[in-house]
């Protein structure tokens, strides 16, 4: 943050997040978390969402130019968006060789790796490259292994692999892809992703001093970079000191109430993924500090901060997704009553009258005074609608989840 933020305007939490994705992709499968019938690793599958120019591309521009400083011995081996699944499967497949290392007097040459980070800077690229390019990232999160059988080139096994994700979306592709959007959410892949929300940039910066121009800013870019290779080395299991692990489970009971209560299928389906994800960012924040391979308290609790911030990006960006026709126009008006406050039925259809009749709006507001979001009041011979406290209760905790601000401690 120190290094990046004093020469960019984007979100905040846009470089806490590449940085974290760069980390997980970076330790590959050679680190893991045991937990019941299953083995955890630190890949993780980030979206970046904010509408246009806000620093999407920025972010994982700046990812890309740490691992590739070093041509010859990256950290992380990456794959563009413009490819598909079979491609993915077999590059995986293929591997990439590990850089050579010194020994004693001679140099040995590295085993093979199978893991990459799929570098995505528009989505909706990336899911359209195949048919079930959608099924196989599902599979890809948390699968080591996958068989694919070709037309003309026989077979490509996937083995000992681990995929990651850095990836960047506005938020009406994300609910309109391949117009089908309940399957993102039924089908599980926004579950297993973690939305990272922005709306506008973190500052007014019209001309930033160019990173490494900057004597302070250079160093701590270099140091970066010998601290991530380092990182990269970390080899073993991780295990969870015994007052992180009450914390954890504090946690996850409060969230089985939660799920219960979620009142969309999209949040649903996240909290029901949420101790992976915990455990996942809290290995990314513990090698970012120490080599101990130990969770802490600081570290899980700081994960859990910041999976609470995604859930309520969830919950902002799948709202308008549904099986109703009005889904999609109900959230249109409830964000624009929700930036401009009260406001007449009049100004609402001048912003929306593109996409849906006099009628349709009528329908909206109708149905969100039934949900009690809004109220109507009526004021000289006009009718206003306003925010009621439990849609501004709502908002402040979608607001805090979307918030720009640092790590907390």
């Amino acid at each position: 943050m120190d290094c990046v933020e004093p020469h960019t305007d984007m979100p905040l939490n846009f470089i806490t997040w590449s940085a974290l994705s760069l980390l997980g992709a970076a330790l590959k499968n050679n680190v893991f978390f045991d937990i019941g019938t299953y083995t955890l690793y630190p890949n993780m599958f980030v979206v970046l969402v904010a509408p246009p120019g806000i620093g999407k591309g920025t972010a994982m521009n700046i990812i890309e130019d740490m691992n590739n400083t070093n041509k010859l011995n990256k950290v992380v081996n990456t794959l563009s968006d413009r490819i598909t699944t079979e491609k993915i499967i077999e590059s995986i497949a293929t591997g990439w060789s590990g850089a050579p290392k010194l020994q004693g007097m001679q140099m040995v040459i590295a085993p093979m790796e199978y893991s990459c980070l799929i570098f995505s800077t528009e989505l909706r690229t990336l899911l359209g490259g195949s048919n079930w390019m959608l099924e196989f990232l599902e599979e890809a999160w948390s699968r080591t292994s996958f068989d694919y059988q070709t037309k003309n080139k026989g077979s490509a096994f996937m083995s000992d692999a681990c995929c990651s994700l850095l990836a960047a979306s506005v938020p009406d592709v994300l609910r309109n892809i391949k117009r089908e959007t309940q399957i993102i959410i039924t089908g599980g892949f926004a579950s297993r992703c973690l939305f990272v929300y922005a709306e506008e940039p973190s500052k007014d910066l019209p001309f930033p001093e160019p990173l490494k121009k900057n004597k302070k800013s250079k160093a701590l870019w270099d140091n970066l970079l010998l601290d991530l290779g380092e990182i990269s080395k970390l080899r073993g299991e991780f295990k969870m000191a015994p007052d992180a692990r009450i914390i954890l489970e504090r946690y996850l009971t409060a969230n089985k109430t939660h799920t219960q209560d979620a009142a969309t299928e999209s949040e649903a389906n996240f909290r029901a993924r949420v101790k992976s994800h915990v455990i996942k960012l809290a290995i990314a924040f513990s090698v970012s500090k120490g080599d101990s391979l130990t969770l802490d308290r600081f570290d899980v609790s700081n994960a859990i901060g910041e999976i609470d911030k995604v859930i309520g990006n969830v919950k902002k960006l799948f709202r308008g997704v549904g099986d109703s026709m009005d889904a999609v126009n109900i959230n249109r008006v409830q964000t624009f009553i929700e930036k401009h406050g009260g406001v007449s039925k009049k100004e609402i259809f001048s912003t929306v009258y593109r996409h849906m009749s006099w009628e349709d709006l009528d329908r909206v507001l109708w149905i969100l005074e039934s949900v009690d979001f809004i109220s109507k009041l009526e004021r000289n011979k006009m009718t206003f609608y306003s925010i009621t406290p439990k849609g501004a209760a709502s908002i402040k905790a979608q607001t805090l989840a979307s918030s720009n601000g640092k790590v907390g401690p």
